[in-house]
This record gives structure tokens, C-alpha cells and sequence, in this order.
């Protein structure tokens, strides 16, 4: 009976035993166990992370846009850096004060425990700042904003989620400074634990001279660190956009992705296509695992980022913006504008031009001065502004009569030398010449529509919109493009959850007031039948982009076919739809639009006979307009060669007074441009 009850408990210990040293040797080996969590914290060296690099952009050629370069950089380590952080001494004392210790008692621990690594600090920055060529003080603020301010920030952010989660601020969840700045405290980073960029070399000149200075200096180090650089600086900048270090306040798209969230350090794209296309752009990082032994378990391999490829000819695009900012030959070369040029057939927007640009690559120190600039930089003027297109609207009100049959190509309106009745719109011709288009067009069959839009009457035009009904004329503005966003984002750059970004675009506006939702037709407010005569000349409250001109002449370009203008190479047709327009309107509008440049009598007359086009075997059909209140300049159309490739181009100058003299040579350059680019087959 003693032996058996003997036997049992040593079984029973046996098995206690087989069970500790199987539990043990789980969490010595599994690297996800929590001793091994603790052993990473305990030997700082245990895991590695693998820095990935961010995708470049490119323009259709395959020339870099955006990309990363290896900068040296100095670095120093957090262990230092903090010691010239005000906050860390404060939590200190505090930390110590509420275990009991005295001021005194604190202060005396302070200086014990960091007197030496103070002291390595301050040969640090003594070191750096004859460097540098800067003052210590100088040196030990730039180590405050450029390391300690954005890991306090932080800390401060992490301590907040993670200790009040539902709380709409930090301060609101913890009134007491000093429990915040101590729960901020508590907060280690692995940031903390790496060394954090301080200067870059601008040249190898600068880095051997820091290595010979900082030799033999502890916790700083001469380290390669990607940098965002845009080698075409100015160009296309609204287009492309441009990152800076990530900031824990905003979105934290990856959030759910060890390897993929962001960290202190990280950059993100801010705005354009470095933003939209954040998700393939990023990368992720790698990560090395170690057991104890220092013997690897587990390796994350770096993903680098993809690149993405724009339908834009940089090239194209560069010569054009210097074309505006040649003073000699633009009087309003200081004023804003914009610029768009589509490939007809495919859809590509071959350029995209908002003038002023800015530096891409000193976007990020010099934002509050493009914030400031009361002529709005930042802002993509192709898409994202509106405004009245004037004239151009003319040929596609012309379309819209004639599909309705409202009128014909031979078919008349008078525009008489007597000025307008009240609440009409006046025509530029009887206020300059005191004459009608009926009296110029007398001898050539009158005001019909080719005349008309030779000479951009708005008599013809106003009268002609009323004779639709609002909803018909909203109609088809909606579906030559009006209206609605102009470009799409291709799924392929949405994230995990079914996210997307797309453009900062306007709508543009074809109501009567502006709209509250955009999208669909039947959510937009009607058009007053009283207001249709000022959308007729393209003013009003009709508001549109510049891509959204360019791409409907596109479509009367295509035969009556509209599609969405292409920002990505490689992008599939979106919003296809035959318009289906008869032979009869395409040949009178494209009579008319032709006439516009090479015609006597024409608007842009003037600005094309001495083009060579015509020799070259191009055909070129334009349309000019002038809009008042705002003033703005515009021209708009598009140029054939006899293979019929074809490209649509819009110019808009803001406080032009003339669309004939102001914005009419900038397009005709512009197409020249394009012979030369090979779109357009100059023979």
C-alpha cells in the first residue's frame, strides 16, 4: 500500500517536471513567446529591422520623376540625444519625488546616474557644432526639433491611445501635465533604441570631414539613409507631390501591419501621386528575429516599393511651363495658369501644367512660404479649380443644338448691329465695331454655325442654349464631362480594407447653384431657364477645370466618343459612352473650329497663318474665349496629322484680357511642341 501511494507521487512530480521544462523550453525557443518579448527588451540587439526603399515614379519614357538616393547622414543615439530634452530631466525628478526622495535627494541621484553620458553629450554637440558651423546652443536646439520634439511627440501619442482610448485628446483624458508628460515617459520606443538623423552631407567632402572630427566621439555615427529626391525639381510638382516624415496624428493606414505601419522616422507621401499611391509607393520593411544563442529564427525580407508609371511626357511638360515663364513672349508670365495636352486616341494626358510650380525637393522647408503665397502654388490648377470656360463651351453648345435639332448648318441666328436686349448677353463684336455678325458673315451665307463659332458670337449662342430645355442642356454637359471628377485612380492602388485615394479635384459646376453631391446626374440642382443664355458663352455659374475642356474637344476629336482622360500608364478606358453624333454636327463644328485658325476673320486667325502646319500636314481645329469677372484668357482644341494620330490642348491664363492674343500662340506652341515630341507626324 506504501509503495503504490510512493509510486504515484513520484509519477505525479515526474510529470510536473516533464511539463516546467517543456514550458520552458517553449519560451526559450518560440520567438512570439513572452519571455522572448522580454529578452528583445532586456538585450536591445535580439531583432534587426531591414529598411526598405520607397517605389520611384516615372513618366511614360521611363524617366525618374521621384526616387530614393543614398544620403550619408549623421545620426546619434537616442540615449544622448534625450539628455538635451528638457522633459526627460522633469520626469526624472518626478519619477523619483513620488517614490518618496526629496528635491535634493532626486537631484543628487540625477546627477549620479547621467553625469557621465552628459558629459558625453556635451562633447557631442561641442563637436558637431564646430562642424557644423554652428553655436552649441544652436546645435542642441537642432537636436531638440529634429529628434526629440517628433519621439516626444510620440510617446505622447502611443500614451494616450493606449492608456484612454476612446478619449478625443490626450489633455482632455489627463488634465495633470505631469501624469501625462510621466505616462509619455513610460512609453519605450524602438525608435528610441536606433540611431536617429541629425545632419545630411550634402558631399563626400563633408562626410570625410565629420568622420575625421567625430572619430572617435561615443553614440555618433556616419550612416547611409535613403533620401526623397525629384530630379525634374519644378516641373509637373502639383502632379507628382511630395512626402514628409510621417506625424502620429494622421492616418495610420497600415495600422494593422507590423512590418508596414509607420514609425518615427518614416516618410509618406503628402500630396499628388507620392499621396494617391501611398500603398504601393511604401514597401515594407524587413526584420531579423534572434533566440538567445544569437542564432537567427526568423527573417521578414524587405519588400521594396513598386513603381508607378504616369501617362505624362516630363519632357513635354517641362517645355511648355518654360513656354508660360518666358516673359519675353508672355506678358502675363507672372500669373497663374494651367495647361493640359491628351493623346486623342488613348486618352493619356501627355501634360498636365499649373503654373507657379514650386521645388519639389524644398517643398517640405519651405511650406509655410507656398501656404502664405496668395498666388496658391500648391494647387493644381488642371483639376483643381474651377472656372467659367467662356467660349470654349461653344462648339459643344453647337453639338447639343444641332443632336437636338434645333438647328442647322445652314441655319441662321441674327446678330444685329443693335446692342442687346436687357438681360442678354452683348456680342464682342457690336461693342468693339459697332457691327453684327450677320453684317461681317453678310457676303458668306450669315451668322450660320460655322460662322459663329469662327467668329465666337455670342448672340448665336445665347439664343441657341435656350432653344434647350435645362434639363436637356445639363444633360449633355454631363456627358461630355462636365460636372463629375475627370480622373479615376485604378483599383490596384487601393488598400487592404478597400480604401482609396484619389485626386483633390472639383466637380466643376453645371446648376444654376453649386451643388452638394456630385454623383450622379440626377443629384445635381437644375439649370434655370432663365440662366441657360449665360451658359450658352460658357459663363454664368458654369464652372469647369481645364481637363475637363481638354477632354471634351477630345471627344469631338473622337468622333462624338468620350472617355476619361488617363493619368497611369497602363490604365484601362473608364466611363466609355458614344455620344452619337452625326457626321453632319462633327463636320460643322470641326468646319467652324478650323475656320477659327485659318480663316480670315477667324479668332485666332492672326496667330496661326504663319504656323507652317498646314505644310506639314497638320490640321489644326481651335477655339478661343475671354471671360470677364473673373478675366481669364482661354484657348482650346485640338490637331490631326494625316494618320490621324491626334492630341487636344487647353491653355488657361488667369487675368488674360484676350483668348485670340493671350493664350492662342501658347497653344499654337504647344502643338509645335508636340510635332517635335513625335504625337503629332509633322512629315
Amino acid at each position: 500500500m506504501y509503495n503504490k501511494r510512493l509510486k504515484q507521487f513520484v509519477y505525479f512530480f515526474a510529470i510536473v517536471a516533464i511539463i516546467c521544462i517543456g514550458r520552458l523550453a517553449y519560451i526559450q525557443l518560440n520567438p512570439k513567446s513572452v519571455w522572448q518579448g522580454q529578452l528583445e527588451k532586456i538585450r536591445r540587439g535580439s531583432t534587426r529591422d531591414l529598411p526598405s526603399l520607397r517605389g520611384e515614379i516615372l513618366d511614360r519614357n521611363g524617366k525618374i520623376l521621384a526616387g530614393d538616393e543614398a544620403k550619408f547622414t549623421l545620426c546619434i543615439d537616442y540615449k544622448y540625444a534625450r539628455l538635451a530634452d528638457d522633459r526627460f530631466w522633469k520626469a526624472q525628478t518626478l519619477r523619483r519625488l513620488n517614490r518618496g526622495k526629496t528635491y535634493a535627494q532626486a537631484d543628487e541621484q540625477i546627477k549620479k546616474d547621467y553625469s557621465e553620458d552628459f558629459n558625453t553629450l556635451f562633447e557631442m554637440i561641442e563637436k558637431c557644432a564646430a562642424f557644423a558651423g554652428k553655436t552649441p546652443e544652436e546645435m542642441k536646439a537642432q537636436i531638440n526639433k529634429k529628434i526629440n520634439a517628433p519621439l516626444w511627440r510620440l510617446r505622447e501619442h502611443l500614451a494616450w491611445k493606449r492608456k484612454y482610448p476612446e478619449a478625443e485628446s490626450f489633455s482632455l483624458a489627463q488634465p495633470s501635465t505631469d501624469k501625462r508628460l510621466l505616462l509619455a515617459y513610460e512609453v519605450d520606443l524602438a525608435e528610441m533604441h536606433q540611431p536617429q538623423k541629425l545632419i545630411t552631407f550634402d558631399n563626400d567632402d563633408q562626410m570625410l570631414a565629420a568622420q575625421l572630427t567625430l572619430i572617435n566621439v561615443e553614440g555618433v555615427k556616419i550612416m547611409p539613409k535613403p533620401e526623397r529626391l525629384y530630379p525634374y525639381k519644378q516641373t509637373a510638382s502639383q502632379l507628382i507631390g511630395w512626402v514628409r516624415p510621417w506625424n502620429p496624428d494622421e492616418e495610420q493606414i497600415f495600422a494593422e501591419h507590423e512590418l508596414e505601419k509607420y514609425r518615427h522616422g518614416d516618410i509618406a507621401g503628402f500630396s499628388g501621386i507620392e499621396y494617391i499611391c501611398e500603398s504601393v509607393l511604401r514597401g515594407k520593411r524587413g526584420k531579423i528575429v534572434y533566440n538567445i544563442d544569437n542564432e537567427i529564427v526568423r527573417r521578414d525580407e524587405t519588400q521594396f516599393g513598386q513603381a508607378v508609371q504616369l501617362t505624362i511626357d516630363i519632357e513635354l511638360q517641362d517645355k511648355i511651363e518654360k513656354r508660360f515663364k518666358n516673359c519675353a513672349m508672355n506678358q502675363y508670365c507672372k500669373k497663374p495658369a494651367a495647361a493640359v495636352v491628351i493623346d486623342v486616341n488613348s486618352g493619356d494626358v501627355l501634360a498636365m501644367v499649373s503654373l507657379p510650380c514650386f521645388d519639389l525637393n524644398k517643398a517640405r522647408s519651405n511650406y509655410g512660404t507656398l501656404c502664405s503665397d496668395p498666388n496658391k502654388p500648391t494647387i493644381d490648377r488642371t483639376i483643381n479649380n474651377r472656372y467659367p470656360p467662356g467660349s470654349t463651351a461653344k462648339p459643344i453648345i453647337l453639338a447639343m443644338g444641332m443632336q437636338e435639332g434645333k438647328i442647322g448648318p445652314g441655319d441662321t441666328i441674327a446678330c444685329t448691329s443693335e446692342p442687346a436686349p436687357r438681360g442678354w448677353p452683348r456680342c464682342w463684336y457690336e461693342r468693339k465695331y459697332h457691327l453684327g455678325h450677320s453684317d461681317q458673315w453678310g457676303y458668306e451665307g450669315g451668322n450660320s454655325a460655322r460662322n459663329a463659332i469662327r467668329g465666337s458670337c455670342n448672340i448665336y449662342f445665347s439664343h441657341l442654349a435656350v432653344r434647350l430645355s435645362p434639363k436637356k442642356l445639363q444633360r449633355w454637359l454631363w456627358d461630355f464631362g462636365f460636372g463629375h471628377n475627370a480622373l479615376d485612380v485604378p483599383e490596384e492602388f487601393s488598400y487592404g480594407d478597400g480604401r482609396q485615394r484619389t485626386f483633390r479635384q472639383m466637380a466643376g459646376v453645371i446648376s444654376s447653384r453649386i451643388p452638394d453631391d456630385c454623383s450622379s446626374l440626377e443629384s445635381l440642382p437644375p439649370i434655370t431657364s432663365a440662366e441657360r443664355r449665360f451658359f450658352g458663352i460658357g459663363q454664368g455659374n458654369f464652372r469647369a477645370t481645364p481637363l475637363q475642356v481638354a477632354n471634351a474637344f477630345a471627344t469631338i476629336a473622337r468622333d462624338g466618343i468620350y472617355k476619361k482622360a488617363k493619368i497611369f500608364a497602363g490604365q484601362n478606358d473608364a466611363g466609355l459612352k458614344n455620344l452619337e453624333m452625326s457626321e453632319t454636327t462633327l463636320m460643322t463644328i470641326r468646319d467652324g473650329m478650323r475656320a477659327v485658325v485659318s480663316a480670315d476673320g477667324g479668332t485666332a486667325y492672326k496667330q496661326f497663318r504663319n504656323s507652317g502646319f498646314e505644310e506639314k500636314g497638320i490640321t489644326v481645329f481651335g477655339k478661343t474665349g475671354s471671360t470677364e469677372k473673373p478675366y481669364n484668357a482661354w484657348f482650346a482644341g485640338f490637331a490631326e496629322d494625316k494618320k490621324r494620330n491626334a492630341i487636344a490642348v487647353v491653355v488657361l491664363v488667369e487675368g488674360g484680357q484676350h483668348g485670340s492674343s493671350d493664350a492662342a500662340p501658347i497653344g499654337r506652341d504647344i502643338i509645335s511642341f508636340c510635332i517635335e515630341a513625335g504625337y503629332l507626324d509633322g512629315q
